[in-house]
């Protein structure tokens, strides 16, 4: 049996016990599904599947054999044969993303390339403001401290913390927005949201951002990494300028593959791929009748092995199929996250990052507070100079002893486990892994992660 998570008339999470078989086997979700349908070693707990995703055997077994269709003749698969092989998976794409023109949406190697492929190719002028929050995925970060740095455009950082309602973050966007655009020469060109964050791992209201945002006169770059396979996604309401998401993580796709979404109102915006590729657009040719298009600007940037691309449609069978739908891996994925974040604050005596009024836990993560105080004025606190040594040490440490790689992050002078949901981990798996991380703080608290 599994517990499901519902909402009373106030809101409130109460508690409906129902079983969480697939469909089409009667193999359940949980460690029996990840014996069955994925290849993990024995000797591996998969805790986090955030981070990089996994590939089921049998999407696998696909891509393994388009890899050898390649090489039996890699110049006409290549060069003849790989536009038209593509375009199927890109349609299916789209239709699982709501994006009602195929045209529209692309494909790249991961949810950075997506947004980076925004930040250099939109034209910047004197007063451009980029508006984000500061949870912003790290490489995004550094793609706009680059603009910063060799373009001169001033980013703008809402000081919002977390647990926050979704009020108050929409608020505080909107009043960020129209205070810089209150200044003379100044204006947000650009406001970046997320639909999840990565870390902490917490849901954001994008809904309501992106038309808040676009009303205050900025174009909305989605960064929707975690988006796809997760939650619901429809691209024809919400109507983002730019939208991103990886299909490698949530969907089962092997990695890197990401759908990139441009609207054909902003394509004349995007001139290059990253890296420029074969078909760059050049502005002396805009307008021509041998212009390059969008997409098949996109489809062939240079030698890569882009045959995950291809898998989409294996990756949609398997969770058709096999798991049942789309509803049926949501409210699993959301259930053992939101359990088994339960269960291991009660472990580990700490709470769930949580906030009334707030879409953060509707999702398939869950934040558990790790016991862990930083300060120099006790025994047991963690050296404010060694803070940083934390995570890592829990994944090398964790991975190394325990075959268990736990993702934590160190937000605003607090540690947090990031609990991943997925169909193939039950609350047994992460019980065992709130066991090894409460020993691992209390070695911590000792100072083990600075000793060697």
């Amino acid at each position: 049996m599994t517990i499901i998570y519902q909402s009373d008339n106030e809101g409130k999470r109460k508690l409906n016990l129902k079983p969480a078989m697939t469909s089409s086997t009667q193999t359940p979700f949980g460690a029996a599904f990840r014996k069955a349908h994925f290849s993990f070693s024995p000797s591996y707990t998969p805790l986090n599947h955030g981070s990089y995703g996994a590939i089921p055997a049998p999407v696998r077994a696909a891509h393994t054999t388009l890899r050898a269709v390649v090489d039996e003749a890699p110049d006409p698969f290549i060069a003849l044969e790989f536009h038209d092989r593509l375009l199927p998976h890109r349609r299916l794409a789209a239709e699982l993303l709501n994006c009602e023109d195929v045209d529209e949406l692309v494909f790249v190697s991961n949810a950075t390339t997506g947004s980076d492929t925004v930040l250099k190719n939109l034209r910047w002028v004197e007063g451009d403001v980029v508006l984000c929050y500061e949870l912003v995925y790290e490489s995004l970060g550094h793609g706009l401290q680059w603009l910063e740095e060799e373009r001169g455009v001033d980013v703008h950082v809402v000081k919002v913390a977390w647990p926050v309602s979704d009020e108050v973050l929409v608020k505080a966007m909107v009043d960020a927005a129209r205070a810089i655009n209150s200044e003379p020469g100044r204006r947000v060109k650009l406001a970046i949201v997320d639909t999840i964050v990565s870390m902490p791992g917490v849901r954001v209201p994008f809904e309501k951002l992106v038309p808040a945002l676009q009303a205050e006169g900025a174009l909305v770059l989605v960064d929707g990494a975690h988006g796809i396979g997760q939650i619901d996604i429809d691209l024809a309401v919400l109507k983002p300028d730019f939208f991103v998401t990886n299909l490698h993580k949530w969907f089962f796709v092997p990695r890197g593959c990401a759908a990139f979404y441009v609207p054909k109102k902003h394509q004349h915006l995007i001139r290059t791929t990253l890296p420029t590729g074969h078909r760059y657009r050049s502005r002396k040719k805009l307008g021509q009748e041998d212009e390059v298009g969008f997409v098949e600007m996109f489809d062939f940037v240079g030698t890569d092995d882009t045959t995950a691309w291809l898998c989409v449609e294996a990756a949609r069978d398997f969770r058709r199929n096999i798991c049942g739908g789309e509803a049926a891996i949501q409210t699993y994925c959301h259930t053992v996250a939101q359990e088994s974040a339960v269960v291991a604050a009660k472990i580990l005596g700490t709470s769930i990052m949580d906030c009334p009024g707030s879409c953060l836990r509707d999702c398939a993560f869950a934040n558990v507070r790790l016991p862990l105080e930083l300060g120099t004025d006790g025994p047991g606190k963690i050296d404010p100079a060694h803070a940083h040594k934390v995570s890592d040490w829990f994944k090398a440490t964790g991975y190394r002893e325990n075959g268990t790689y736990f993702q934590t992050v160190f937000y605003r002078g607090i540690w947090w486990w990031r609990i991943s949901g997925m169909i193939y981990v039950d609350v047994e798996d992460f019980r065992r892994g709130a066991e090894i991380l409460k020993v691992l703080c209390e070695r911590v608290r000792n100072g083990e992660h600075i000793k060697g």
